[in-house]
């Protein structure tokens, strides 16, 4: 089976630099990576030309749209449509994996099926100290225990959400990994099983809840079931301040009610349109 993982980016390409050299360091190196940029920017553009060469060993596509205020949705369904291979593995361009996370995801995946995953948020200072390369992720990940205190000290979130149990670990059947919902940076399903619930909705033009949230319960409402990949496929996510308020939200969670009470899972505004 071979993959695809799409990497929703804005800018960022110091953070994608991070990303790249770990996914062309994984132990299942990914089929194809395609840039989901919701923007056009000349930096990201001259980045990507450039880094072709560094990491020869990826098949790198990048996608790009006028940037004209938030339409991630819009982004990711074209990246979707332009995806060479059956299954799709989604993180965001601030969200750096662990060197098996690519393994973890492929090595787990089932039709019918989407993992969700969750991540580790660090703090200013450890993320400082990666981007200035005094530490690599790879580093701070498979010895995670050593740095327990730093990390608690930086006021990390979801730390728990750092121990990492392969699949393939005598432990793993003994894990409690329960999931109601997706998170839009880490998550994983077959492109037909995408398809039939028409993808993203871009109705939702605001970030938080529909590039994640809203997919959940549209893929459990056409018997798509969600199972979690928790502690098996990690990631780190590189701090930053928040980029949207409680405002934003509650738009959002309007226009998810209405889908819910109505049971629209197939969304009329996704990679196909009936509206």
């Amino acid at each position: 089976m071979k993959c695809s993982i799409i990497i929703s980016v804005y800018k960022d390409t110091d953070s994608l630099d991070l990303i790249l050299d770990s996914l062309s360091k994984q132990t299942v190196v990914p089929d194809e990576i395609i840039i989901s940029e919701d923007g056009n920017s000349a930096e990201m553009a001259e980045y990507v030309a450039n880094v072709k060469d560094k990491y020869n060993n990826l098949d790198i596509t990048h996608l790009f749209q006028e940037d004209i205020g938030w339409r991630k949705n819009i982004a990711l369904n074209r990246a979707i449509i332009a995806s060479k291979y059956e299954y799709l593995i989604f993180i965001d361009g601030d969200c750096v994996p662990f060197d098996d996370f690519i393994e973890n995801h492929v090595k787990q995946a089932s039709k019918k099926i989407v993992l969700a995953g969750k991540r580790v948020e660090l703090g200013e200072q450890i993320t400082k100290e990666i981007r200035s390369k005094k530490l690599t992720v790879s580093k701070l990940t498979n010895n995670y225990w050593l740095y327990a205190i730093k990390l608690i000290k930086d006021k990390t979130r979801h730390l728990e959400d750092i121990l990492h149990i392969s699949y393939k670990s005598f432990l793993a059947p003994f894990v409690k990994k329960e999931v109601n919902y997706i998170i839009g940076c880490n998550w994983s399903a077959f492109k037909e099983d995408i398809l039939t619930i028409n993808g993203f909705d871009e109705t939702y033009y605001l970030p938080s809840v529909g590039e994640d949230v809203d997919l959940g319960w549209r893929f459990r409402g056409l018997g798509i079931e969600l199972k979690s990949c928790r502690y098996n496929a990690n990631l780190v996510h590189l701090y930053h301040k928040k980029r949207f308020d409680s405002s934003q939200g509650i738009i959002n969670n309007a226009i998810l009610k209405k889908n819910f009470d109505a049971n629209k899972f197939f969304c009329d505004n996704g990679i196909i349109k009936k509206i």
